[in-house]
């Protein structure tokens, strides 16, 4: 939306900290390009319960793992952005997954998905949360 910044679509606490961690060069320049000093970079996930998370989808490793991995470390009405490469450039970046896939397994690991985003030209976003049913026993 004209007027908006960029990174107005991504529902950024006010008053909490956030976080992204990828490893490619088009996630990591596109995190300072968006969000400039409002999100910290990190190469590990701090200790604790953050309010929003950014991820890159890993090309390796157990997806189920890590979507569990990250709702662990999420707020009970913290977000949870993951980003993966747009359809037309999944092989462009040897990505094993689909988004479907992707979404499905979010959904397994027991969140909800409700909002989507461009993240970048060739890369978008999918914002997943704890339901509202499992925030009330979540510790």
């Amino acid at each position: 939306m004209p007027g908006r910044p960029p990174w107005s679509k991504f529902s950024l606490p006010v008053e909490e900290r956030r976080f992204c961690r990828g490893f490619s060069t088009e996630f990591r320049e596109t995190c300072r390009e968006v969000f400039g000093p409002l999100v910290e970079p990190v190469r590990e996930w701090p200790r604790g319960r953050w309010a929003w998370l950014l991820a890159e989808v890993p090309k390796r490793g157990w997806l189920l793992g890590f979507f569990q991995d990250l709702e662990n470390r999420l707020t009970k009405a913290g977000s949870l952005w993951v980003v993966l490469p747009k359809k037309p450039y999944i092989k462009e970046f040897s990505f094993p997954y689909s988004w479907i896939e992707v979404q499905e397994t979010g959904l397994t690991a027991g969140l909800v998905d409700n909002k989507i985003a461009a993240f970048s030209p060739r890369l978008t976003a999918i914002r997943f949360v704890i339901p509202v049913a499992r925030r009330k026993s979540r510790t």
